[in-house]
């Protein structure tokens, strides 16, 4: 459930309740008109603020954020997402194969950080330094980069500029990379628990499926003997 939905949950089940409120007030009481229009107000609001702050609650709680950070989280997931559709508009003007490809890297890596902080807002505060710096130096070099690129007639030292920028990008993208790591810490370590409780269960099954074997074995003499021993006696 998203925040959102909490607005849409309490007017699913204010509205019902004001309507039924307000056939009750007219047929019944047979107040005037906007005394019932009044009682239908307040029977909206008083069923529609609980519901929504009990669900809006339970939300927050679940993604563990106060409605403060959810709110600042918000903030700044809406600065940013200008920024992520301008470095989709980076693609109009990629003019070589190896800029294509840095275009379009970078751009995956933003989007993906990008969408999940959106899914999973508790997440934003394990990357807050992309949404800070890191997003708006790649996305400012890499409008420059692609822009002065494309520029006839340039000097040796344009051109040395223009590879220490793409140095420049290189070291931007691997920022992001490590980003998108600092993303994901905690499912990996949840993976890691996961992973270890398995083994450790797959371990013991082993252990448990092979001791009766060992058992069988060291039985098995014992018998082999006791029938060469009979054998002997009937001879």
């Amino acid at each position: 459930m998203k925040y959102n939905t909490s607005y849409i949950l309490g007017a699913i089940l204010a509205i019902p309740v004001a309507i039924i409120t307000g056939i009750i007030s007219m047929n019944i009481f047979q107040f005037e008109m906007w005394i019932d229009t009044l009682i239908m107000l307040g029977s909206y609001i008083m069923t529609f603020l609980p519901v929504q702050q009990k669900a809006a609650h339970t939300y927050l709680k679940d993604i563990g954020l106060s409605k403060n950070d959810y709110k600042y989280v918000k903030k700044q997931l809406k600065i940013a997402a200008p920024k992520i559709k301008h470095l989709l508009a980076q693609y109009k003007k990629v003019r070589s194969l190896s800029a294509l490809k840095n275009v379009n890297e970078i751009n995956k890596l933003a989007r993906v950080i990008f969408k999940n902080v959106q899914k999973a807002p508790s997440k934003f505060f394990n990357v807050d330094s992309f949404f800070f710096s890191h997003l708006d130096n790649t996305v400012n070099l890499l409008n420059e980069y692609l822009y002065l690129s494309r520029m006839p007639h340039k000097t040796k030292e344009d051109q040395q500029l223009l590879d220490h920028a793409k140095l420049t990008l290189d070291e931007l993208k691997r920022t992001l990379q490590a980003d998108l790591r600092a993303l994901n810490k905690e499912n990996y370590e949840t993976m890691r628990v996961e992973i270890n409780l398995a083994d450790n269960y797959t371990t013991k099954q082993l252990f448990s499926q092979k001791q009766p074997q060992i058992e069988h074995k060291e039985k098995a003499p014992i018998q082999f003997k006791n029938r060469v021993h009979h054998e002997e006696e009937r001879k």
